[in-house]
Order: C-alpha cells, then sequence, then structure tokens
C-alpha cells in the first residue's frame, strides 16, 4: 500500500532538491554534489535508516553526522516548499498588480534567498540534533481525577515513554534519565512503550541503567510498536532475565484501591476486550491503564480512570503536528479528558533514533500528581 506513493513522492521531492541545488551559486558539479547530499539526508529518515540498520554498524560519531544530515535535509526540504509558497503568492498577487511580476521570477531564482536558507537549516539542524540527543527535564503535569480515592490525592507517578534506547540514547543518557527520576520520588514508575531501537541483547548495556529504577508501589513497562520491529519475542525474554517487569494485557493490584494494567503490544487498529481485561480487578480500583497507543482512549475511557501513552512524540516538529494528531484521533500530547476518564500523552522522553530532531517540540520526564477532582 505505502509503496505505490513512494516513487511520485520521491518525484516530488528531487524536483524540489533540483531546484534548490540549481540556485546555488556553483559549479555543475557542486550543484550535482549538493542534490546527492541533500537526497541522500532523506533516504536515511526512511528507506535506508530502517532496512538497512547503519546506526548498529557505525563507531559513536558517525551516526549523529548522519542525523545531523538527515536533519538539514528534512529542514531544507520544507524551507523550499514555503519559498515556492511564497514564490505562487507574488505570481497571483502579480496578475492584478504589474508591479508585482518581474519579483515572481527573482524570487523563484534568488541565489540569495537560496543561500540563507540553506545557512538557517544548518543552524537550525544542529540546534534541533543537539537539543534533542540531550536529557529532557522532568515536566510535572497535575490532573484532577473524578474517581481517585481519598487515599491516593496526590498520588505521584513518573511517566516515561518512546525511550528509543540505543546508541544515540546510550547508557550515560539513561542513566542521567534515571537519576532524574528516582530524584522526584514517584510512588510508581511507568514506562509505555518503543524503550529501544534494536535487539536488547545489542544494546544490553545501554538498558542497564533500567533496572536502577524503584518506586513503592512498582515500575511498570509495556511494548510499542519498536520492540515488535526488532523481535519482540527477544524483548520478553530479556525482561524475564533481567527481572524487569512487563505487562502483557494483565492487570496487577498494585494497592488495594489502585490497579496498574497493560495493554499487549499489537496495533493500534485491534480492538482490546476491557471486560476480560478487568476482570479480576476490583470496581472500587483507581484503574491506571497503560497503552501505546492513545488512540484507544476513545474504547478504553469507558472501563478505566487515567490511561498513559506515548507514539506520537508530541508531531515531532511544530509544523507536522496537526497531521500526527489526525493519524492518533485527534491526541498528540498532554492530557484529555472523557466520560470520566483521563489520558495523559507523553510527548517522548527520546526520539526514534533515525529522526532524532525535534522542532518547538520539546522530549519530556513527566512528573504526574494525581489530585481529586472537587
Amino acid at each position: 500500500m505505502i509503496s505505490q506513493f513512494i516513487f511520485p513522492i520521491l518525484c516530488i521531492v528531487s524536483i524540489f532538491l533540483v531546484w534548490g541545488a540549481y540556485c546555488l551559486p556553483f559549479s555543475l558539479r557542486g550543484k550535482c554534489l549538493f542534490f546527492i547530499f541533500s537526497l541522500f539526508g532523506l533516504a536515511y529518515i526512511v528507506p535506508i535508516g530502517p532496512f538497512l540498520d547503519p546506526i548498529k554498524i557505525l563507531p559513536s560519531p558517525l551516526p549523529v553526522c548522519l542525523t545531523l544530515i538527515s536533519a538539514f535535509s528534512f529542514f531544507y526540504l520544507w524551507s523550499k516548499v514555503m519559498h515556492l509558497s511564497i514564490t505562487l503568492l507574488f505570481c497571483v498577487i502579480s496578475i492584478g498588480f504589474k508591479p508585482f511580476r518581474p519579483y515572481g521570477k527573482k524570487l523563484f531564482l534568488s541565489r540569495k534567498i537560496n543561500t540563507a536558507l540553506i545557512l538557517a537549516c544548518i543552524l537550525l539542524s544542529g540546534t534541533a540534533v543537539y537539543s534533542t540527543l540531550s536529557v529532557p527535564n522532568v515536566k510535572t503535569v497535575t490532573l484532577y481525577c473524578k474517581n481517585l480515592p481519598p487515599e491516593l490525592d496526590g498520588y505521584r507517578i513518573a511517566h516515561m515513554t518512546d525511550t528509543h534506547i540505543g546508541p544515540l540514547f546510550p547508557k550515560k543518557w539513561t542513566e542521567q534519565v534515571t537519576d532524574k527520576i528516582m530524584a522526584e520520588k514517584p510512588d510508581l514508575i511507568v514506562h509505555t512503550g518503543d524503550i529501544g531501537d534494536e535487539r536488547p541483547q545489542d544494546i544490553a548495556e545501554h538498558l542497564a541503567p533500567l533496572k536502577k529504577l524503584s518506586a513503592p508501589d512498582g515500575v511498570y513497562f509495556i511494548f510499542g510498536n519498536h520492540e515488535n520491529y526488532h523481535g519482540l519475542s527477544y524483548w520478553q525474554t530479556y525482561f524475564q532475565e533481567q527481572k524487569l517487569r512487563g505487562l502483557e494485557n494483565e492487570s496487577v493490584l498494585v494497592r488495594d484501591n489502585l490497579a496498574v494494567i497493560g495493554a499487549k503490544s499489537q496495533p493500534h487498529y485491534q480492538t482490546i476486550n476491557f471486560q476480560d481485561l478487568l476482570h479480576s480487578v476490583p470496581e472500587h480500583a483507581f484503574k491506571i491503564y497503560l497503552d501505546h497507543y492513545p488512540l484507544r482512549f476513545k474504547n478504553s475511557a469507558e472501563f478505566i480512570d487515567l490511561q498513559l501513552s506515548g507514539h506520537t512524540h508530541g508531531g515531532t516538529v511544530l509544523f507536522l503536528a496537526p497531521l500526527v494528531a489526525k493519524f492518533n484521533g485527534g491526541f498528540l500530547g498532554g492530557a484529555y479528558g472523557l466520560h470520566d476518564a483521563k489520558l495523559y500523552v507523553g510527548k517522548g522522553t527520546g526520539v526514534w533514533s533515525y529522526t532524532p530532531f525535534r522542532f518547538f517540540v520539546s522530549s519530556e520526564i513527566t512528573l504526574l500528581i494525581l489530585k481529586r477532582k472537587k
């Protein structure tokens, strides 16, 4: 289904990049090299990265260089889309206003504008990659829940999601994330999927700090779509060996009045029978449901009190956020409500290793404080 769109998209992208290369004050060889360079950056994000997996085999500085190239190509492509939009606007205006007519062509072929866009994208890509690969701050969010028992008023949950641990988010990064979480002294720690971007046996060193996490009511993980990409059975085996608690369509009564329920890693369009999932959970218990996909909140809200999710990365870049929200039922990042239930969608503690750049969408470690709704 997706393959039928690859060729037309590639043609459109190539046209934009050829236009950008043509407007450079370089020789023909220089223009060709720039075109190949920028096209490779975009190919690395989708076709090359996931299938050939160069991050796994390259020494540590090189994957960061590749991500800088991919970030530059991504931002440059969208800057040329914006450039074309402004040029077309001038052309439309010039139909009724003759003084504007010379500016359309000048804008379209302007070397100064093209050079300025390249310099801006270089600066932007460096800033975006650096901030994304840094350890995120703790974001404190207060959620007012109608059915919260009085004994749980002020309950503290540390929420991680989409850490994508691996060569770009290595052991040192994971250690700093776990230290920040432990410093908050949460009652419960949860991770809502996309833990790593490789088989766990290949990144065991980088995953090791997760074992240091502890909380009075436990530490619970669920798996996301990326665990499926790299072999879910490997992750299940690793969790058993390391005695990490993964929940797969099961529930745990952590207190007499508090249950944690975790969804199995499966495509978001597959339905979950919540009545069967919750059959062993007392009716009076406050139900915290962990599901990688926020889209399922539309079905879960009738049965649970609080759902914690990830997957969206908050849209990653600001101008793509509406599109990401549309594919996730309108749930992008932050708190939502439906019936008497609450949903919190984390924007991601890390991000996918082949698109490690953000634009006005920051990573986060979330500290959720539950309060009774009066």
